[in-house]
């Protein structure tokens, strides 16, 4: 699996170069003129839209969705771009929103390593990218961003390209010290010794969808028990339940330099409070000279870091047993 969390220089190239081959050969069938975009998908499939959809929602004025049930939103009409996004192809939820965008006519582009969503985008004409090979699913996300970041720089929608090159700067910066050093990560592994349940927190707007990125990644890799809230929203409800702690939980804050000074002071202020309530607190190191390379700085660091977490607490990094049993269950009952 460390073997994977390196490969983050090529996945993101080989993305990028299927972006080129893929417009060339199905430029025509993509639409011109659209005024939203939606990505579908569920779990680690999904969440490259969601990365996606954070630089869109800056840089563009064209408005984005993510779409993480099995039902398609009314507002979706021909003018809307889809990206369906299935690793497997085989995730039902992603599946049945597939066929209702093409029962209902919706540009469309599907990504997939195969299963239904490549059967059904064969079958219907839809345009299709077929994903290399990953050892996991989850290790396909530079794949994926290599992908939609490049088709949507060649489409003229977003500088996706740039965006890119902050990543790639990220990685000949720091990917061979990640590798070479694991002292990056030794304050955290120490700081989450004995904790009892991570919440990681990220900023809305900002670092949101690279938090729970994080979350998946310490979900999977380290078989912690992890979840995901954003300021400001958090701020309104979700302390309460931090008044009397009966274990010793770990918070986790994941924020670039870039966000208002009204939202800084929000995470010092509750930074203060859950101290005096014996919260364990952990800042991650987010480094890099631009928005967009702190937040790729998140993805990296979250991969080794959950890695390092999982290799400590001696558990198989790989397996998801628990999901390929609950997959296996569902199965059974269709």
């Amino acid at each position: 699996m460390l073997e994977e969390v390196t490969l983050w220089p090529k996945k993101l190239k080989d993305g990028l170069d299927i972006a080129h081959n893929f417009h060339y050969q199905h430029g025509a069938q993509l639409p011109r003129n659209i005024n939203k975009i939606i990505f579908v998908g569920m779990g680690g499939s999904g969440i490259a839209g969601r990365i996606v959809k954070t630089f869109l929602d800056k840089k563009s004025k064209i408005p984005s969705f993510i779409i993480d049930t099995p039902e398609l939103p009314v507002f979706v009409d021909t003018q809307t771009l889809a990206f369906v996004i299935s690793y497997s192809g085989d995730t039902w939820e992603t599946v049945s929103v597939l066929e209702q965008l093409v029962e209902m006519h919706i540009p469309t582009v599907a990504i997939s390593h195969g299963g239904q969503v490549a059967q059904i985008a064969e079958s219907k004409n839809i345009p299709f990218i077929l994903l290399p090979d990953s050892k996991t699913p989850r290790s396909a996300l530079g794949n994926f961003l290599g992908i939609i970041l490049g088709l949507l720089d060649l489409m003229g929608i977003l500088a996706g390209k740039d965006i890119l090159a902050a990543f790639n700067k990220q990685l000949a910066l720091y990917l061979p010290k990640f590798e070479e050093d694991t002292s990056y990560c030794n304050d955290f592994l120490d700081r989450a010794n004995g904790c009892e349940g991570f919440h990681i927190w990220g900023i809305s707007g900002d670092s949101a969808a690279f938090a729970y990125r994080a979350q998946t990644q310490f979900n999977e890799n380290s078989k912690v028990q992890a979840t995901t809230s954003y300021f400001p929203e958090l701020n309104h409800n979700l302390l309460v339940g931090f008044t009397d702690c009966k274990n010793t939980p770990l918070v986790m804050f994941f924020e670039t330099d870039f966000i208002p000074t009204a939202l800084c002071e929000s995470v010092e202020a509750v930074s203060g409070l859950l101290k005096e309530r014996g919260v364990v607190l952990y800042k991650p190191p987010i480094l890099g000279d631009t928005w967009e390379g702190q937040l790729f700085h998140i993805l990296l660091w979250s991969d080794f870091a959950s890695y390092y977490l999982g290799k400590a607490r001696g558990v198989d990094i790989e397996a998801v047993d628990i999901v390929e049993d609950l997959k296996n269950r569902l199965k059974k009952k269709s």
